[in-house]
């Protein structure tokens, strides 16, 4: 296997390379694109999952600090990676012992029709996967200021007198999601305005280029979901609930309430926010980790965030038809 829960310090030159060596090993299946360019020039990279023409989109990486679900989504790539062409190479052979059962076969029965039912999502939609949006602020929760490789950066960083490792912002010290051009967003100075950041455009750019079924974005901490949209209707919002209830099942995280959407003072300007009124399909934040985690966060929570997580995308057909 490729990515490795073990490392402690899962950097971002880490994640590109492993973004690489997965399209290279899954390369039937699994593509690595560059999609933008973070304000200290690093590369924003996006995982393609599958050969289908319906498309789905999962984030993470949002906040530089929430260092776990970049690399949980990079272990789920490989996991259906994985089992789409063990399934690809086994498929007939499968399909044979299928149609004849014996007391042999029981044992292998359900692994069989998990990657029988694996391939054929694959084949009919493409997961997106951007594990990391803001790299410059992922590296900055993990190295500090000396990560910056622009001087004018650090100098502008240094100024805000910041505990690094608590740090959640891009590498121009502005919070991406807060920073989308949607209902809520608010100005936060006379400076300010929405779309101003590489990242935010990045991911804009992507909404726009695909036609996207519906959005996931990851963040931490909590364990719950966020599903309500007061600037939407009560049948897009009904369809939320619904979709946030078979996360719940599946992830046993707990469904947000809808007068706590948006905190109080709050400025706006979210992703699922700017999504859900531009193109009316479900999006849906789903926060991991536990809500008395502290930041740096321990890397030992990858393992239980992927077992919470790794059936969502087996399930995410269903739940944006």
């Amino acid at each position: 296997m490729i990515i490795d829960f073990n490392k402690v310090k899962y950097s971002y030159e880490d994640l590109v390379a492993d973004a690489k060596a997965l399209a290279k090993q899954y390369k039937s299946i699994l593509q690595c694109v560059t999609i933008g360019k973070s304000h200290d020039n690093r590369d924003i990279v996006m995982l393609k999952l599958g050969r289908g023409l319906k498309y789905i989109l999962f984030t993470a990486g949002v906040h530089g600090r929430e260092t776990i679900n970049p690399i949980v989504l990079m272990k789920i790539a490989e996991f259906y990676a994985k089992q789409f062409e063990d399934y690809q190479g086994l498929g007939e052979k499968y399909d044979k012992r299928l149609a004849r059962p014996s007391t042999m076969i029981e044992e292998q029965y359900d692994y069989m029709i998990f990657g029988k039912c694996v391939y054929e999502l694959l084949e009919t939609y493409t997961i997106l996967m951007i594990p990391l949006l803001n790299p410059d602020g992922y590296m900055i929760s993990l190295y500090g200021i000396k990560s910056l490789k622009d001087l004018d950066l650090r100098e502008r960083i240094k100024k805000k007198g910041h505990n690094y490792s608590q740090w959640k912002y891009n590498g121009r010290g502005v919070d991406i999601n807060r920073n989308f051009p949607c209902n809520s967003w608010k100005p936060k100075n006379s400076k300010d305005y929405a779309a101003s950041e590489n990242e935010t455009k990045t991911l804009i750019q992507i909404f726009h280029h695909y036609r996207i079924r519906g959005f996931l974005d990851f963040h931490s901490r909590g364990k719950c979901i966020y599903y309500h949209r007061k600037s939407m209707t009560e049948a897009y919002n009904e369809k939320q609930l619904q979709i946030a209830k078979r996360l719940k099942d599946i992830t046993k995280y707990q469904l947000v309430d809808p007068k706590h959407e948006i905190d109080y003072g709050d400025s706006g300007g979210n992703t699922v926010h700017y999504f859900s009124e531009h193109f009316y399909k479900p999006a849906i934040t789903i926060e991991t980790v536990d809500e008395e985690a502290g930041f740096p966060l321990d890397y030992k929570y990858r393992t239980s965030t992927y077992e919470e997580l790794k059936l969502i995308l087996f399930e995410i057909a269903g739940l944006f038809l």
